[in-house]
């Protein structure tokens, strides 16, 4: 499948177009991974198109047909935005390493202990051939790459007629090279199939009939059923029916959710008890396990500055220790000697043991609840020194609560939250949804208001019992009003030091109280903070749209070094600028489709689970669950594969170079070399996949070399 990224960069254009006629070049038409039948398959079944015809290699596609305008509108939608479904998979997971070739090397030397010396040499050769084959070709391409050190090594070794030996070492190399190629299959397919769907086919009920169809058959709106111990298929709303949701796959939570009519449900998980049915909202690749399988796919080729770095490094060590070599037997005329030196490379471990060490970091994060979109993304969130939080949404619920009812002039709390609640009951406002939820907390009945009257920025004017009631802010009662609010002028103050916003109540043109209503910060807000200041972060900045006391008290509660407030959303990323030019690497959280700038500003984008679509499509790393602690994880997971990236790349040096030095000094035989090469290569192997296989825990002092068990 292709990353949505296909559809934002695609080159789309209209290069000719007659009555009835169009033809359109598009760069996705080019795309190795399209599936041009598939293609050509869904446009011909649109209603109105009569034929297509896709030339790829032009990256060309004409269609006719019958020039009604929604029709040409159909076309021209699906090719300027292809759906991820007309792409492939990358990653062809069907065919993993096997020994065949390990265990046909092994039987030449087996046999070369036993066979006449001519039938040796032949054997030998035959058994040779693909890797010098192989080092041949790059040759003749013009690099220098490690497979003409194999391949000159091997060559050497049985041009002094030393079978045994050369079998030996072209035995280690195939087996070095089965478990290079494992490694990485099994770390491929360990985050592939996260989130891959198990069910193949579904059940759905048609007009009260339960019938089976292919999961790739359902559609939106569809009611598709699942029952005890069934994955779900698609994203949806709960129609009918109640169930236990294990949704571990997809949030992160640990423990199963109950979910009833009207509550959301996920593709990916399954059901522990009950039966459900399902109206589908989302289905195939537009669900989420086949959206998060997107970002995981496309992160697969993505590469951090330090494998980068690593790789050019080996690159360049090749042509080195091939000149190294080759002078070697110039000088000395030993081919031992020569062989040995051949036989040692760094190219192995420090491009392999990176991107292994990488995939696995990253599944361990995608366990604790954090997609992180690539190796450059992980090491951003590694190297960030400041955290940047849009304050609604991230730190806080995002929902606000009422959090003091006061009263005043004989008036009762209850008496104030009631008027304010029959006031406010019609209006659609954060605060009034946060009175009404008060009123019903607190089981007070709520009557009914005539004459409703909105003042927009101000507040509500509304008749309750017979009785005029206003709610509002200090300007709209105070000044438009002429109401007295002497009496609550010390509490008001107190509450909005605390960042508390506040609602006046009058009733017949005298205040009868104040209703404080706030931003309720996440339970683990300070406890994940605390983790990333641990963990090596600098600097914690939010970013409010916001008063001043309601930032400074936010600032207060969790211990953050920075806060700015009265922002628009275009200031965020003016803010972000500012501290990269100052040379910070920033990471910034976000939610809403604002955000999204921001997110593609900063060193690195982190969105929340509720995000707007938009966010997490910008975003380079996605919470999917409503905890910070998530956060901390992700950040405390990408240090850790940080640290054993650049642990093996000084180890594989240390190692390889005395292995290079012993040959050098003809100490060691190609064999041995060869032996010392392969298993350092395959211990980094094995200590990267070890070392960043990391279960999430309630803390996890890795950089420290610590562990929660």
């Amino acid at each position: 499948m292709k990353s949505v990224e296909t559809a934002r960069e695609n080159r789309f254009e209209i290069a000719h177009e007659i009555s009835g006629r169009i033809r359109i070049l598009s760069s996705s038409l080019n795309d190795p991974y399209l599936d041009t039948r598939y293609l050509e398959a869904y446009i011909e079944g649109l209603p109105g198109v009569e034929t297509v015809r896709l030339n790829k290699m032009a990256g060309c596609i004409v269609v006719t047909h019958d020039d009604e305008p929604d029709t040409r509108t159909s076309i021209l939608g699906i090719l300027e935005n292809p759906p991820r479904e007309f792409f492939c998979t990358r990653y062809d997971l069907s065919n993993p390493p096997d020994l065949t070739n390990t265990f046909k090397v092994g039987a030449v030397l087996f046999a070369v202990l036993f066979l006449p010396r001519r039938l040796k040499a032949i054997l030998s050769w035959i058994t040779a051939v693909p890797i010098i084959s192989k080092g041949i070709r790059s040759l003749f391409a013009g690099k220098i790459t490690v497979d003409i050190l194999d391949a000159s090594a091997v060559a050497f070794t049985l041009l002094r007629g030393d079978y045994f030996a050369g079998n030996a070492i072209v035995l280690l190399l195939t087996f070095g090279k089965y478990l290079e190629g494992l490694a990485e299959y099994r770390s491929n397919r360990l985050l592939l199939s996260l989130y891959k769907h198990e069910a193949d086919m579904v059940w759905i009920e048609v007009e009260g009939v339960e019938t089976e169809i292919p999961v790739r058959d359902v559609c939106i709106g569809d009611i598709v059923i699942c029952g005890y111990g069934e994955l779900i298929s698609v994203d949806g709303v709960v129609a009918e029916g109640a169930a236990t949701v294990n949704q571990a796959s997809i949030t992160g939570e640990p423990l199963p959710v109950d979910t009833t009519v009207g509550d959301e449900v996920f593709s990916g998980t399954f059901i522990e008890e009950g039966r459900i049915k399902i109206r589908a909202s989302r289905v195939g690749a537009e669900a989420t396990t086949a959206r998060i399988s997107q970002y995981i796919e496309k992160s697969l080729n993505n590469k951090s500055i330090v494998q980068t770095e690593s790789s050019a490094l080996a690159d360049r060590l090749v042509p080195l220790t091939f000149g190294m070599g080759i002078a070697i037997l110039a000088v000395t005329g030993d081919f031992r000697r020569a062989s040995a030196v051949l036989t040692v490379d760094y190219s192995c471990a420090l491009k392999l043991v990176s991107p292994v060490a990488v995939k696995t970091g990253m599944n361990s994060a995608a366990k604790g609840g954090v997609i992180i979109k690539g190796a450059s993304a992980l090491e951003a969130v590694a190297r960030a020194d400041t955290f940047i939080f849009d304050k609604t949404g991230t730190l806080t619920k995002g929902s606000p609560e009422v959090t003091d009812v006061l009263s005043f002039n004989g008036s009762t709390a209850k008496e104030v939250l009631s008027l304010a609640a029959a006031a406010e009951a019609h209006y659609r406002h954060p605060a009034a949804a946060a009175i009404l939820e008060e009123a019903a907390r607190r089981k007070i009945t709520v009557s009914q208001a005539a004459e409703c009257d909105f003042i927009v920025a101000h507040g509500v004017s509304a008749f309750v019992n017979s009785f005029n009631v206003l709610v509002g802010n200090f300007h709209f009662l105070a000044e438009d009003e002429g109401i007295n609010c002497s009496v609550s002028e010390a509490s008001a103050g107190k509450l909005q030091s605390q960042g508390k916003s506040l609602l006046y109540v009058a009733r017949e043109e005298k205040l009868i109280g104040l209703i404080a209503v706030r931003d309720i910060v996440r339970p683990e807000a300070a406890a994940a903070l605390k983790r990333l200041k641990a963990a090596g972060v600098k600097r914690l900045v939010v970013l409010t749209g916001d008063q001043k006391e309601s930032a400074e008290a936010l600032a207060r509660e969790l211990g953050l070094d920075e806060i700015h407030w009265k922002l628009l959303p275009e200031d965020k990323g003016d803010i972000i600028e500012q501290l990269q030019e100052q040379g910070h690497v920033v990471a910034f959280v976000g939610d809403g489709v604002n955000d999204a700038p921001a997110l593609v500003k900063a060193d690195v984008g982190i969105s929340m689970p509720g995000s707007a679509d938009l966010a997490k499509e910008s975003a380079h790393v996605v919470l999917l669950n409503e905890d910070l602690t998530s956060l901390a994880f992700s950040r405390e997971v990408s240090q850790k594969v940080m640290s054993v990236i650049r642990k093996n790349f000084y180890m594989n040096l240390s190692i390889n170079s005395f292995a290079l030095l012993l040959a050098v000094f003809g100490f060691v035989s190609p064999l041995t070399a060869a032996l010392i090469h392969n298993c350092s290569t395959i211990g980094l192997l094995g200590y990267a996949l070890k070392a960043t296989s990391i279960k999430p825990g309630i803390e996890n002092n890795y950089w420290n070399g610590g562990s929660k068990k």
